[in-house]
């Protein structure tokens, strides 16, 4: 459980629903429930994004399918918080944001710069994406890269050599999207330039300036990126993942994590709690969220897998004191 890491539903929302367009690809086909890239900010197991990079390749019937559908992937909807990235007023600024940025869009993995005598090599690495779709979550890095080096220097700009983790046959593909030789089976994603391009007279445009408009809330969510090994806050936002099918069950839950039951419950244990006490916790925290945003009580109950308001009511009172409706009363000022 250790290795559990999570990614935001806005680093790959994108990359979805236009796979699912281009191929026409029907979402309720695949094992994700839409309802995950309801809030862009939803926390999701890596291992579920290893997973639906399997299904998209099944389903689309292409194995080159990030590549050919590339062009149509909008790379900077990325909400307030991609404002911000975006808004360095130079190359090397906007790299160094990403750069620390990205880690608060998912965990376990890095993007970092490193100069070789006069080449720069902005890296990606992820070792929890599996090996047989590495090849699909490197691309879509390295298009993401490519995209934000045009945005300073110019759609002509081509890099000096991309490095791809994985191969694929149709190698002649990637070689005209990138535009530069490509590098197979490496251990990390990397896009190479000369380091002059940093220069300010390389510059073609500046990218002007945004507000970042963010929220409490917002906040609250970009900050919220639980780390391997933060037992409890795996377990707690595992939980809130499995929302999405319905109300969590044991074995849903022991299985995003890796574990058996009797392991999960092991756990539990050892920290004085059990499964019911947990959910319990967890989906009353997540419908004081949804109440803050003035989502009605009824639809609250929907989205946390409540087949009836009463129960739900029943377990939010238990753990806060309150019904639903005495704590939007109460707290209505701060809402």
């Amino acid at each position: 459980m250790r290795n559990k890491h999570f990614i935001r539903a806005i680093g790959f929302v994108n990359m979805y629903q236009q796979v699912c367009k281009k191929y026409r690809i029907n979402p309720d086909q695949l094992s994700l429930a839409p309802s995950v890239f309801r809030s862009p900010m939803t926390l999701i197991p890596v291992s579920e994004l290893n997973l639906l990079f399997r299904e998209l390749e099944t389903l689309s019937g292409d194995p080159d399918y990030i590549i050919n559908m590339i062009t149509e992937l909008k790379m900077f909807e990325l909400g307030a918080i991609g404002r911000w990235m975006f808004s360095g007023h130079d190359l090397a600024s906007t790299i160094r944001r990403i750069n620390y940025g990205s880690s608060c869009l998912q965990s376990g993995a890095y993007m970092a710069g490193s100069q070789v005598g006069s080449i720069v090599k902005w890296t990606y690495s992820n070792p929890f994406v599996e090996s047989d779709v590495k090849i699909h979550d490197s691309a879509r890095v390295a298009a993401f890269m490519l995209n934000v080096m045009r945005i300073h220097l110019g759609e002509a700009f081509t890099p000096m050599r991309v490095m791809l983790s994985g191969t694929r046959k149709n190698k002649q593909a990637y070689n005209e999207y990138f535009g530069c030789e490509i590098g197979w089976n490496h251990n990390r994603t990397e896009l190479w330039f000369h380091s002059d391009l940093r220069l300010a007279t390389k510059q073609h445009e500046l990218v002007p300036k945004q507000k970042l408009a963010m929220s409490f809330q917002d906040l609250d969510e970009f900050l919220n990126l639980p780390q391997s090994e933060d037992e409890m806050k795996v377990i707690y936002e595992v939980i809130n993942y499995s929302c999405h099918y319905g109300l969590p069950t044991l074995n849903r839950v022991a299985s995003l994590l890796g574990l058996s039951e009797q392991q999960f419950q092991r756990r539990l244990h050892k920290q004085g709690l059990n499964f019911t006490t947990i959910c319990g916790y967890v989906m009353s925290n997540a419908a004081v969220n949804l109440l803050a945003e003035s989502v009605p009580i009824n639809e609250v109950a929907q989205r946390l897998g409540y087949s009836n308001v009463e129960s739900f009511n029943r377990m939010f009172k238990k753990h806060r004191g309150v019904t639903p409706s005495q704590y939007i009363q109460r707290f209505q000022g701060y809402f």
